[in-house]
């Protein structure tokens, strides 16, 4: 069995595109969409029809829970770009449909394939950080709650995570629609998509990570040609990814 998990999309087309054609040329079998569908990207509501016609289960994420909100007045927090950031995600709620909304709606708190739970942040919480520094007691209280499959994988982070645990693993896939690195004082979004695939092999789970590129000119035409606001500012923030 291949199964393959994605999420964190955020309304990025271009890279939502490039990595179902790679699990597609990889023989994916199955797919789990971990979440943060539409929200502040381009592409918020075609981002979601086209998770749709996949047929897929999908977690709800953070971004997910947001959009299906009452209009939220700007609080600022001291955080660097939240007023952008903030205008973006009001804009991308206001790109769906009704019928859009009750696709949202529909997603799950968590999905589970075989032996592998997939959610967003943590199985309690879709705005949950699990990481490499998650204590493992913190851990230990999740899984008495959740279950002890052999393998936990979920998103939220934007950042690739393969940890091993006294008899599984916990996974994070990464980001399809909104990977970032740091480069100097300043953080970029860069153009490749990230997802995992699994393998069950002599009765194991085994990850295989990826990173697909695309043309990093797509996701800053679609920017600058959507009306969202600050779109100059978004559009710059973008940059060639690191494909595998």
């Amino acid at each position: 069995m291949r199964l393959a998990v994605f999420g964190d999309i955020h309304g990025n087309l271009p890279a939502l595109s490039a990595a179902l054609n790679d699990m597609r040329a990889l023989g994916a079998e199955s797919l789990v969409c971990l979440g943060d569908v539409a929200m502040d990207g381009p592409w918020p509501a075609q981002c979601v029809q086209r998770v749709a016609q996949l047929g897929c289960p999908v977690v709800s994420g953070n971004a997910d829970r947001e959009l299906l909100t009452p209009e939220r007045p700007f609080t600022p927090r001291g955080l660097p770009d939240e007023r952008e950031m903030h205008d973006i995600g009001e804009w991308s709620a206001a790109q769906l449909s009704g019928a859009d909304r009750e696709v949202v709606r529909s997603y799950a708190r968590t999905v589970q394939i075989a032996d592998v739970l997939c959610f967003h942040g943590s199985p309690a919480r879709d705005d949950e950080e699990i990481t490499e520094h998650t204590p493992v007691a913190r851990l230990d209280e999740l899984r008495a709650v959740f279950g002890t499959q052999s393998v936990w994988i979920g998103g939220h982070t934007h950042r690739a995570l393969h940890r091993e645990l006294d008899g599984w693993q916990l996974l994070n896939p990464g980001s399809v629609g909104l990977p970032f690195e740091k480069r100097g004082d300043r953080y970029v979004n860069l153009a490749h998509a990230e997802y995992v695939l699994l393998d069950r092999v002599e009765g194991q789970w085994v990850p295989t990570f990826r990173r697909v590129g695309y043309d990093v000119e797509d996701i800053r035409r679609g920017i600058l040609a959507c009306g969202m606001p600050h779109a100059r500012w978004a559009a710059a923030e973008w940059v060639a990814g690191h494909p595998s």
